[in-house]
């Protein structure tokens, strides 16, 4: 990424309350692990007892309770708190603690039978007891309570899997803290005892077969919409899901007043689960009138045009009634921003009266619903700052406002400006994500920014068109295709190039760029693979006196090496990235103006560099940029503490002035260590980059900053 880092954009401030200093004579003794300030801050903010002012006999009873009860929480199985109070002014109390041994799980052993392997009832059995204690790393405490929490666990994981009767028992369970066990078990060394549990998972039920009563087509097709049903594990009340799932295919094809009832038999024996479905599908339904009203009842007029509600909604009356779609639209226009509240009723017509005149035999023509669309506006405008620091912008600020809804249109209109201590812009852009009724988004921007970076210095000033197509509600799959056209003036080439004289030009081009994307998460992914290839073609015949023909490619796979789970979302797993681009210029241009050559160094590419800095230089060491680019990353990320990964990585890259002098094998190599903090916004990354096999002139190393991820 070149240019300024992104900037988060929102401020995270901690505000604590000061906890008031106690005006009594409160002391604690016998408390070694936890010192007294500790102790009362624990009384005051977990158990909310009152221990200033004039406390009395019945707060300081409660505080012993609650001390007990956290030394309990924290494996002190054998704690007693004692105290004695004076009603003196201010009043005394004094809490004589003994602490006992702390004890810790130990080895957790399964026996039985059990269809989850050991590592996964590991897992499941750890995460229960870390939420229970509250304790996210380190060393889990011995509590009874959470380990009845990993217990459950464990047989609720059995029966998702269709082991409804499965049992789990805790081994020569320890008697409740506090108590002398009889006879006393012993704990292992250094305060840790074993947890064992035995497993008896039983019979597994799963759905053998359905039958159908009243369906409107063949058996076979409605067998099809409960196929991942049938030979799947069963679990309680998995008849009720089937038919809601049944109840939908009739509606989504035109049965507005489907109603499905279903009947499970089982087979204790063997486990097999036979479902019946009685259906009373009712008439076809197609489209009406669609209309739209203000769900308030204030009587205030809608902003938004029902031509642009209409149109986003995107169903013609006269269609085949699709619940599906039906609520596919209301989303669309929940998620425009512009409404806090859309909802579609439905409203059936009476049916006509029957011809008598007709033979009974005579198909019923479909039945009409209406549509009518209340939503209920909110405000669509948003401005939002925020500041940060690149190594080679400095410090930085962005504004960003946002209009959802402009001018009632449902289009968006947005301002993103930034100015920092090497560059300055401003660009807006109006989006039609809609655009004609269609699932095309419609984009015009226009931009101008002062640009200051390691080859040149400039100001540009242009505008784009866009026309996209998103084929994922979740990720970026799709494609676009955009005209831009910029004029670069003021330019100031900090490198000696002598085939460029003038280093003033204007561009012309269309580009064509397609993504396809399975990553688990956009801002920090951990799975999945991203691909990405880029066409750009600029000619004078596009209103710029430039000519070349680009080509660029990515290949990122994020490869986790174990699953990720509700119970362990960061897991180790290790990332491969490839880039290559080439640069052909045609007619009368030999080469390409430098602000659109390829570099390579910073962040995000070649991490021992510092930002463009690797690639053909001129004798002054300034960077000229290239024609040609490779690119290959390796990383490997494991979490030390939740959400805080170490990394290390491996980047090799290297520039090459024409497509003539690429040499794969000429390469620049990088090693280094790093560290990543994933917040909701992103990841913030620290590395330090040391060049493998340094030329004349390169740096040993560098160290880099970064926002988001890396590749």
């Amino acid at each position: 990424m070149r240019g300024p880092l992104l900037a988060i954009l929102a401020f995270f401030g901690l505000w604590a309350k000061p906890a008031p200093v106690p005006t009594g004579d409160i002391r604690f003794e016998g408390n070694t692990s936890y010192a007294s300030a500790q102790l009362l801050a624990i009384l005051r903010n977990r158990y909310y007892v009152p221990l200033e002012g004039d406390f009395g006999v019945t707060d300081a009873d409660d505080a012993a309770y609650f001390l007990r009860t956290f030394y309990f929480s924290r494996g002190y199985r054998e704690a007693g708190v004692k105290y004695t109070y004076t009603p003196s002014r201010p009043p005394a109390a004094l809490f004589v603690i003994h602490e006992g041994e702390q004890n810790s799980i130990g080895v957790v052993t399964f026996d039985g039978q059990s269809e989850i392997p050991p590592d996964r009832l590991h897992e499941i059995f750890n995460a229960a007891v870390r939420q229970a204690t509250l304790r996210p790393f380190g060393r889990l405490p011995y509590v009874e309570s959470a380990i009845e929490s990993g217990r459950v666990a464990i047989a609720t994981a059995l029966a998702q899997k269709g082991h409804l009767l499965a049992t789990v028992t805790l081994e020569n369970p320890l008697p409740p803290p506090g108590q002398s066990p009889a006879p006393a078990p012993v704990p292992s060394t250094n305060g840790f005892i074993d947890v064992h549990l035995r497993i008896d998972q039983g019979v597994r039920y799963f759905v053998h077969a359905v039958s159908f009563t009243g369906g409107p087509v063949d058996d076979a097709t409605l067998r099809g919409v409960v196929k991942d049903s049938l030979d799947a594990p069963y679990q309680r009340n998995q008849e009720t899901l089937m038919r809601n799932r049944m109840q939908d295919w009739l509606r989504n094809h035109g049965y507005l007043e489907a109603a499905v009832t279903t009947t499970a038999t089982i087979d204790n024996a063997t486990g097999r689960v036979s479902v019946a479905f009685t259906i009373d599908a009712g008439r076809t339904y197609t489209i009406g009138t669609i209309r739209v009203e203000n769900s308030k009842s204030d009587g205030t007029r809608l902003i938004t045009t029902p031509a642009a509600i209409l149109s986003r909604f995107a169903i013609q009356p006269g269609t085949p009634y699709d619940a599906s779609k039906v609520d596919d639209a209301a989303r669309r226009l929940w998620f425009s921003g512009a409404f806090a509240e859309a909802d579609v009723q439905r409203i059936p017509r009476p049916p006509p009266t029957p011809n008598s005149q007709l033979p009974s035999s005579t198909p019923q023509p479909p039945a009409i619903v209406d549509l009518l669309i209340k939503v209920e506006e909110t405000s669509a405008k948003r401005l939002q700052f925020g500041v940060g620091f690149s190594e080679w912008d400095g410090g930085y600020a962005e504004l960003h406002y946002i209009d959802r809804n402009f001018f009632g249109t449902l289009n968006r209109f947005s301002i993103d400006s930034t100015v920092s201590q090497r560059s300055y812009g401003v660009s807006g852009a109006l989006t039609d994500p809609w655009l004609l009724g269609t699932d095309f988004e419609g984009t015009v921007g226009l931009s101008y920014a002062h640009r200051e970076l390691p080859a040149y210095r400039a100001n540009e000033a242009g505008g784009t068109i866009t026309l996209a197509r998103n084929l994922s509600s979740t990720t970026l799959t799709g494609y676009r295709l955009q005209y831009g056209y910029k004029n670069v003036t003021n330019a100031v080439v900090f490198g000696n190039d002598p085939d460029q004289p003038d280093p003033n030009y204007s561009l012309g081009s269309l580009t064509f760029t397609q993504i396809y994307d399975t990553r688990n998460n956009i801002l920090s992914p951990m799975s999945g693979l991203y691909l990405q290839h880029e066409e750009e073609f600029a000619s004078p015949f596009l209103l710029g006196n430039t000519s070349f023909f680009r080509v660029s490619a990515q290949i990122t796979y994020y490869l986790p090496l174990r699953e990720i789970t509700t119970e362990h979302p960061f897991v180790p797993f290790v990332v491969f990235n490839h880039r290559a681009g080439i640069i052909l210029p045609y007619g009368d241009n030999t080469t390409v103006p430098i602000p659109e050559r390829f570099f390579l160094g910073g962040p995000n590419t070649v991490r021992s560099y510092q930002l463009d800095g690797l690639g053909p230089r001129d004798t002054d060491g300034d960077p000229l940029g290239g024609l040609a680019t490779l690119l290959f990353n390796a990383e490997i990320q494991w979490p030390v503490y939740n959400n805080i990964y170490v990394a290390a990585f491996s980047d090799a890259g290297n520039i090459w002035s024409t497509a003539r002098d690429i040499q794969p094998t000429d390469l620049q190599v990088a090693i280094g260590p790093g560290l990543r903090l994933y917040t909701p916004l992103g990841a913030i990354r620290i590395d330090y980059g040391y060049n493998l096999n340094r030329q004349q002139g390169d740096p040993v190393g560098n160290w880099q900053i970064g926002f988001g991820f890396t590749f």
